[in-house]
């Protein structure tokens, strides 16, 4: 979620671990690795069409202490 509400944030090469997924409670998303490039078969490729880590920048306009109390509001939920 934190990547969601700061595009600055969005790695264009980036993985995780499948076998042991663990779940970040504080930013509210699946906690990963980025990663210096892609081409490996593990690693999440942004520049692939189809693929993109482009979407929302509404939260960019936001300040940290404003992306912090939207992420703990929509825990509530």
């Amino acid at each position: 979620m934190e990547a969601l509400l700061n595009s600055k944030l969005r790695p264009k090469f980036w993985s995780r671990n499948f076998d042991t997924p663990q779940y970040d409670y504080e930013k509210v998303g699946w906690k990963f690795k980025p990663e210096a490039k892609g081409g490996v078969a593990t690693t999440y490729d942004t520049t692939i069409p189809g693929y993109g880590n482009y979407g929302h920048y509404f939260g960019d306009a936001l300040t940290d202490a404003e992306r912090k109390a939207v992420i703990e509001y929509l825990k509530t939920l």
